[in-house]
């Protein structure tokens, strides 16, 4: 064997391992460089959307802190329906701040209105001097309840009526009054 020969087999063994070498060494070397880059801009964009998120929430956390309390307040508004008492006693404590008798009695719902919230209707009648029903009405009006007169009747008492005992401790002047109250719910 002369030394040419021994050159190109070691050239070709030299090219060969070389060529082993980039294919099993380098270029995996370089592909999962190139995968862990791309993984590391996807994470990076995954921490920024992340990072908005969080700077929403805690913005929405801090309007929230603001609004709850409106919340809770608007939240007053509503009877509970399966309870009304808290309601039906204020309508008495109403009535007994303006030395009224009342009596009050809950109808079924006419139904054939649309309303945006669900209610409770209340039939009111009493009898008393107009001044102190007008009073009664005005503080019903600004009560911390959501509430709607869909009708109201009121008429002066006759003589006849004084006589009766229904309307006994009346006077000539007083009215009887009947008024329908819707009263929405939770």
């Amino acid at each position: 064997m002369d030394i040419k020969k021994k050159i190109n087999i070691i050239i070709a063994i030299f090219l060969g391992l070389t060529i082993l070498l980039i294919g099993f060494v380098i270029y995996p070397l370089f592909q999962g460089i190139k995968n862990d880059s791309k993984e590391l801009i996807s994470q990076k964009q995954k921490l920024i959307s992340l990072e908005t998120k969080i700077e929403s929430l805690m913005q929405f956390q801090t309007l929230w802190q603001g609004i709850e309390s409106d919340f809770q307040e608007t939240e007053k508004l509503f009877i509970d329906p399966e309870v009304p008492v808290e309601f039906i006693s204020s309508l008495e404590t109403i009535a007994k701040d303006y030395q009224m008798a009342i009596k009050i009695s809950s109808t079924p719902s006419s139904g054939t209105e649309k309303d945006p919230w669900p209610s409770l209707f209340f039939q009111i009648s009493s009898a008393t001097s107009f001044s102190k029903f007008l009073k009664f009405l005005e503080k019903l009006e600004t009560s911390p309840y959501l509430v709607e007169i869909p009708s109201l009747n009121v008429r002066k008492l006759t003589e006849a009526e004084l006589k009766s005992k229904e309307f006994e401790g009346n006077s000539l002047g007083d009215v009887a009054a009947a008024l329908s109250l819707k009263v929405y719910t939770k």
